[in-house]
Parts: C-alpha cells; sequence; structure tokens
C-alpha cells in the first residue's frame, strides 16, 4: 500500500504520518484491542466511533501543523499495529514528550523500542528537539521497559498522578537529552 509519507524503521517496520481515509482502520484496531489498551489508556473508550478517530486525525494533522504534535501510525508489513507520537511540543525550550500503544498480539517483540529508537533520531536529528519525556502507568510495564531500552533515564515517580475515573495512577517519568542520545 502507497502513503503520502512513510519512513522506513526497518525492512518490516515503517512509521506512516496518517490521512483521514485510515480512521475507520485505526479504529479498527483500538476496537479489537480495548481491553488491553483501556487499561492504561484513558482516552481510549468503549463508545468510540469512526468519526471519533478521524476526528483525532485531523486534530493531530492540524497540531502538526502547527509544530504541536507528531503523529505516526506504526505499520508491520502491511498491517496497522498501534501509533507512536510526539506530542506537547514546547519548541521555545525544544522539548516533548512520546507516546505509543501497539496491538497486543505484536507486544514483545522490540517494535515499540525499534519505533521509539527512530522517533528519538527523528526528535533529535529532523525536528531539532533537545529533550524527550515519556510518562508510564507504574503497572505498564512493557511500557517502562520501552522507555529504559531505549536509554531514557528514570526521573521519579509522581504519586497518584492520574485519574483513571475510579482510582488514581501513579506515573513514572523518564527523560533522555540529545546530548545522552548522541552517546548512544
Amino acid at each position: 500500500m502507497e502513503y503520502q509519507l512513510a519512513i522506513k524503521v526497518t525492512s518490516q517496520i515503517r512509521l506512516v504520518q496518517p490521512e483521514l481515509y485510515l480512521a475507520e482502520a485505526l479504529y479498527d484496531k483500538i476496537k479489537s484491542n480495548y481491553q488491553y489498551l483501556a487499561i492504561f489508556l484513558d482516552f481510549i473508550q468503549e463508545d468510540m466511533t469512526v468519526e471519533d478517530e478521524r476526528q483525532y486525525l485531523s486534530m493531530m494533522l492540524e497540531h502538526q501543523a502547527q509544530n504541536k504534535g507528531r503523529l505516526y501510525l506504526i505499520y508491520y508489513a502491511d498491517e496497522l499495529i498501534g501509533t507512536i507520537d510526539l506530542h506537547n511540543i514546547k519548541m521555545q525550550h525544544k522539548k516533548a514528550e512520546i507516546g505509543y500503544w501497539i496491538d497486543e498480539s505484536y507486544s514483545g517483540r522490540q517494535i515499540t523500542t525499534q519505533c521509539v529508537n527512530h522517533l528519538c533520531y527523528l526528535a533529535f536529528e529532523k525536528f531539532g528537539l533537545n529533550k524527550l519525556t515519556i510518562k508510564a502507568d507504574t503497572r505498564n510495564l512493557p511500557s517502562n521497559k520501552v522507555a529504559e531500552k531505549t536509554g531514557f533515564s528514570f526521573v521519579g515517580t509522581e504519586l497518584e498522578d492520574m485519574f483513571d475515573g475510579e482510582s488514581y495512577r501513579d506515573m513514572n517519568y523518564y527523560s533522555l537529552l540529545k546530548r545522552d542520545y548522541n552517546k548512544k
């Protein structure tokens, strides 16, 4: 399949700039992984619609145009398996946060790790950022491992940092500076 912008990570993995026509495929992937994703991602709602995903993609494309965010769809071979993004980009301070999720059946295959590594390269070398952060629920062991494997330093734990509608969740904070990335 051809996309306007596809960035090769490996021979099998690509980061694809979203286009509105991909909203249904994204919706289908989220719905099929709802139980897995909703545990840690508060923006995943059971009553989401294709139109919600279309609006989300439109918003993210607008953020990209304003240099406030960048979303990529993760493809393995020709299958959409997740997303990765830079959000809360603060160009004045040359920093951003990274977020990601992946289809449960692809978890544990180092795909997310490879995508985070590549996004760090883009952020530091192409977009001119100096600092990246990752927030991970303390109970989300795979996400914490991705941050550690990609060279992010553990900064600390923010107690009761997120509220999921029923209880507060503690979040681990990780950061990576460009100078430390360049040492890898």
